[in-house]
């Protein structure tokens, strides 16, 4: 609250000057990243960024009786090997000495040209992803103004040629030279090896190529987006001066002491009738029942207008009225550690996109970020919101809430496991207007390569799944170790068994690793307590039989059987180590951009923790890691006062914490928004019970005895 307090005692006159010094310097970073401001020398650019692109397609054909693809008279097997040979002719295409050719028709220097040729033939995936020393190469070839990229397509043989030159008209021409180039080669090799002529492969340019500009509108993007980061490092470093200053000075003001009397109003949630917190109470209900990353409004905009993009503004908006009301019941402003890892995380983030713009704009990709950083900011959106707009009071019906909501997830997963029917998707399909599209639909009977059912809830992967139901169990279990009646122990203990049982449906090594974590850092805290339920695990084990039969002996044979032991889900990740190396070494401490490395592309990459080192840098990682860290060290001092308002819940959010931290390990959780939300969330309600403004109150134990200090007693009087 001191940083709050230091913010009302700044002067007007200070405060101007930050923001038009902060504005000055947005305004000349972003004429730098766009190229209207040149450093060296001194003066203004042209600013252009436009890049341009062309495309024509190559038919590739053999003459001859029952061969010939345009006389209509290739047999099956004869097609089968034209497609084959175009995939040859691709990787010809992009060669050395074919590329030397056009770059010499061009009249430009062989280094500014360069090509990829993709695969797409019906090979595993993990042969077509790039090894390190492949990806080298290509990242080296990735700068080059002139660019060709082939493909084959899989079934016909007609290889696709794509040119990218910094104009139309060399786009266009550099496509149509690529042609005439491996039109030459071929013919040239086959005289050379004394093949008859009538026998050559033929190549068929079908039509001209055809180009345009294909990022127009992005050195705006580049320009706003420079603008803002500028603006929000600027700003925060010269009030951190100024703050510091005052500091030394001995001006900065002490918080407020808490007011008399109670310390919040008596009209809770869900005794009220504010609507924010009923609003926040249907965005929870959505994270955790509707497919919402797969449902889009049918409309066309800068952005994916997903579910939850659609409805966060309006809670958004409604929280901005309710703070311009102002009153008893307006949101209070709490600033925490984990705030500050938050917008930490968010600035190094957009900075990943700012320092490499120009680039990511050469090679197209700077849409990806754009793509990402709106879910990213989403995530820090709505945990202010919720950090702010709950009272302390509500913050257990809330988790009450929330654990219910799991236990429907979790009834409904298992239901998926039992009858093979996914309810999540096909009622929100139902329900929703026709304006809406539900995507990822599939058959919930269907396997993966592995041969494990995807049983998935209302998310889009069943890891996804598990990271959900693994945020909720911390509720379950800690409210089972507090004293209570029999029958609400006994409703924790039937939570606690629908949502292990729902877990292990899923039939990922997850689903076991996870939840070990939170018992583990349950046990590091309260060893007594979680001693005490030991006797209930038996009792568990039976009911995860009973609601998800033969899940847990499926889920353990993946790590005892030594045939599952060099599987491809193991092996791809130890391989991801080394072929990343390129990416992290040649972007190292900012990264190449958020969302930048497409797995479609490159690989897929089930870590967050490598994906973030690539895309965000060193620098990146840091500040992703001490989110969750965050958490913990905010949590460790209130857990270990074991007061019986507060502590229970940060004991929660710390286990929160620590399995999200152990899932990052294990696959890009980031990506995924239902379990970035919810984990947010649950942080963002232990943050309201660290509100320094309640620290005078009282301590109690768990039990809700006093454990104030007692005075001393007075020595008797002679």
């Amino acid at each position: 609250m001191r940083k709050m307090a230091f913010l009302q005692s700044v002067r007007r006159t200070h405060l101007i000057a930050v923001l038009l010094l902060s504005a000055v310097a947005g305004i000349v970073a972003a004429g730098v990243n766009t190229g209207r401001i040149q450093l060296s020398p001194p003066g203004l650019g042209p600013g252009d960024l436009s890049t341009s692109a062309a495309v024509t397609h190559v038919m590739v054909d053999v003459p001859g009786p029952g061969r010939s693809v345009v006389q209509k008279r290739a047999l099956p097997q004869h097609l089968y090997g034209l497609v084959k040979h175009t995939e040859l002719l691709g990787r010809v295409l992009v060669s050395q000495p074919v590329l030397d050719d056009i770059a010499h028709r061009m009249g430009i220097p062989a280094d500014r040209l360069s090509g990829l040729g993709r695969t797409t033939a019906d090979v595993p995936l993990a042969l077509s992803e790039p090894v390190s020393e492949r990806r080298a190469s290509d990242i080296r070839d990735s700068r080059a103004p002139y660019r060709l990229e082939v493909e084959g397509r899989p079934t016909t043989p007609v290889l696709d040629v794509y040119a990218q030159a910094p104009t139309t008209p060399e786009a266009e021409q550099l496509a149509n030279v690529a042609f005439a180039a491996l039109q030459q080669y071929v013919d040239t090799l086959g005289t050379a090896n004394g093949t008859a002529a009538d026998t050559l492969v033929r190549l068929r340019q079908l039509g001209v190529a055809r180009g345009g500009v294909v990022n127009g509108g992005d050195a705006m993007t580049i320009a706003a987006l420079t603008f803002l980061t500028a603006f929000a490092l600027c700003c925060t470093l010269l009030l951190g001066l100024l703050r510091r200053r005052a500091r030394r000075r001995g001006e900065l003001p002490l918080p407020a002491a808490p007011a008399p009397g109670p310390a919040e109003p008596t009209d809770m949630w869900p005794h009220t009738t504010r609507m924010l917190p009923w609003m926040l109470a249907g965005f929870i209900a959505l994270l955790w029942l509707l497919p919402f990353n797969s449902t889009t409004l049918n409309m066309s905009a800068p952005i994916e207008l997903r579910l939850d993009r659609l409805v966060l503004p309006f809670i958004l908006g409604l929280w901005v009225l309710a703070i311009a009301a102002g009153g008893r019941g307006a949101p209070r402003w709490r600033w925490s550690i984990v705030h500050t890892a938050l917008c930490t995380f968010l600035l190094v983030a957009c900075l990943s996109v700012v320092l490499d713009a120009r680039y990511l704009n050469h090679t197209l990709e700077i849409g990806l970020a754009v793509k990402k950083l709106p879910l990213l900011i989403s995530y820090v959106l709505m945990f202010i919101v919720v950090a702010s707009a709950v009272r302390r009071g509500e913050v257990r019906a809330f988790l009450t809430y929330s654990l219910a909501m799991a236990v429907i997830t979790a009834l409904g997963m298992i239901i998926e496991y039992r009858f093979k029917q996914n309810l999540f998707y096909s009622w929100t399909d139902k329900v929703l207007p026709s304006v809406f599209s539900v995507d990822g639909q599939l058959d919930a009977s269907a396997v993966d390569e592995l041969g494990r059912r995807i049983v998935r809830g209302p998310a889009e992967a069943p890891l996804e799944a598990v990271t959900m139901l693994t945020m909720a169990l911390p509720i379950a279990v800690v409210r089972l170790m507090q004293p209570g009646t029999w029958l609400k122990r006994l409703a924790y203990a039937i939570a606690i068994g629908a949502i292990v049982a729902a877990t292990f449906a899923t039939y990922r090594k997850s689903a076991l690793l996870a939840p070990v974590s939170v018992i583990l850092t349950l046990a590091y805290f309260r060893r007594r307590e979680l001693l005490r339920l030991a006797p209930l695990g038996l009792v568990l084990l039976v009911l995860v039989s009973v609601l998800s039969p033969g899940a847990i002996a499926s889920t353990l044979s993946q790590f005892t059987r030594s045939d599952r032991s060099d599987v491809s889900t193991v092996s791809d990740r130890a391989s991801d180590y080394d072929a990343v190396r390129p990416d992290v070494f040649s972007h190292f401490a900012f990264g190449r951009g958020i969302g930048t490395y497409n797995h479609v592309d490159y690989r897929i990459l089930d870590s967050e923790v490598l994906g973030t080192t690539i895309e965000i840098g060193v620098v990146g990682l840091i500040a992703y890691l001490l989110i969750p860290l965050s958490v913990i060290v905010a949590a460790r001092k209130s857990i270990r006062r074991r007061d019986a308002e507060r502590s229970p819940v940060t004991l929660m959010g710390a286990a929160c914490a620590v399995a999200f931290l152990v899932v990052s390990f294990l696959f890009d959780v980031m990506s995924f928004p239902h379990a970035g939300y919810i984990f947010l969330y649950v942080a963002a309600l232990m943050t309201v019970t660290l509100d320094r403004r309640g620290d005078a109150a009282e301590p109690t134990d768990e039990r809700g005895a006093s454990r104030a200090p007692r005075p001393p007693r007075r020595a008797p009087s002679a």
